[in-house]
């Protein structure tokens, strides 16, 4: 894997390493912080309590299951499926 040698003022680069989670590599910062997906609302729950985690873990699942019951049902209304 190639390499660059880039500059950063000090304020920088402070902010940089302060976003730095264990074990990660500087590059994994970068492109952790510069990816064009939105991260997953899930990467949060590393602030919470686990008790707050995994309710909130459960209200996501939850909320999933009842789009995916509206889903189906709006499909049914449309189209007359089962």
């Amino acid at each position: 894997m190639s390499s660059k040698t880039i500059s950063l003022e000090r304020s920088a680069y402070e902010r940089l390493a302060a976003a730095k989670r264990p074990g990660e590599s500087f590059s994994d910062v970068v492109n952790r912080l510069t990816q064009k997906d939105q991260p997953s609302l899930m990467e949060f729950t590393e602030v919470l309590s686990p008790e707050a985690a995994e309710d909130l873990k459960a209200t996501f699942l939850r909320l999933r299951e009842e789009e995916a019951a509206l889903q189906k049902d709006r499909a049914k209304r449309l189209w007359g499926e089962g």
